[in-house]
């Protein structure tokens, strides 16, 4: 009969973190995929997309790197999945924008509902927007995913404006045009912005709607030439 000593006994394995080291707490998958979101939106604002770690959002969060993995795969999937989010809640103000205006309210009132909710997001999300827009290194990893939800937008706007009846009267490919130009305005005078930060959010809007509506309100749905498109992504 063999014997072991105690001492050659190998210790029981701890599982889980050391002793002492605190723990995030437990969430569903979908409310963790959100913290994480949330998290990693902040820390790309702060840092830039160049200079942020999967390490330094994981501190942030106060989870282990594997589980932003397990969420998202890399880096770069987790910029994309935080652009997709910031698009949405976009898309979701400017809808309660205008979803808020009386039935027949006049088409211009639509415009410049829109393009305020616009401006008041990118007001309210300046830094991610800076880091989003204007990063050399977000457009090499991410410039196509952005560009697709950008034109999923336009199209999701041009069918919103089609609930305003005079705006519906013009056929879906012009709504998507103005939908398009809206957007590109919009972030470019916001860009603008961020270099001349004594102009208020009143006057960009008023700036946008001197350049938009002055455009729009000369087309008439009656006089609008009919367009065929052939395919659409």
């Amino acid at each position: 009969m063999t014997t072991t000593d105690s001492t050659d006994a190998a210790a029981p394995r701890r599982r889980g973190p050391a002793k002492g080291t605190p723990r995030a707490p437990r969430m569903k998958r979908a409310e963790r995929e959100r913290q994480l979101l949330e998290v990693a939106e902040s820390v790309f604002a702060e840092h830039g997309y160049q200079d942020t770690t999967m390490e330094l959002i994981a501190h942030e969060a106060g989870i282990t790197k594997p589980v932003i993995y397990d969420h998202f795969g890399s880096k770069e999937n987790l910029l994309v999945a935080v652009v997709a989010r910031a698009r949405e809640d976009l898309l979701d103000s400017t809808a309660s924008a205008l979803e808020a205006l009386p039935p027949h309210a006049p088409v211009e009132d639509h415009f410049r509902a829109g393009v305020r909710a616009f401006m008041e997001f990118f007001e309210r999300r300046r830094g991610s927007f800076r880091v989003y827009m204007q990063e050399a290194a977000v457009a090499v990893v991410a410039g196509q995913d952005i560009e697709n939800l950008r034109q999923a937008q336009a199209r999701e706007i041009a069918e919103r404006f089609g609930d305003n009846p005079q705006i519906a009267a013009y056929p879906i490919v012009y709504r998507e045009a103005m939908a398009e130009i809206m957007i590109a305005t919009n972030e470019r005078v916001a860009a603008w912005r961020l270099r001349n930060p004594e102009i208020d959010l009143d006057t960009a809007v008023e700036i946008v709607m001197a350049v938009l509506w002055n455009g729009f309100s000369s087309y008439s749905a009656e006089t609008t030439p009919d367009v065929e498109v052939s395919s659409r992504s």
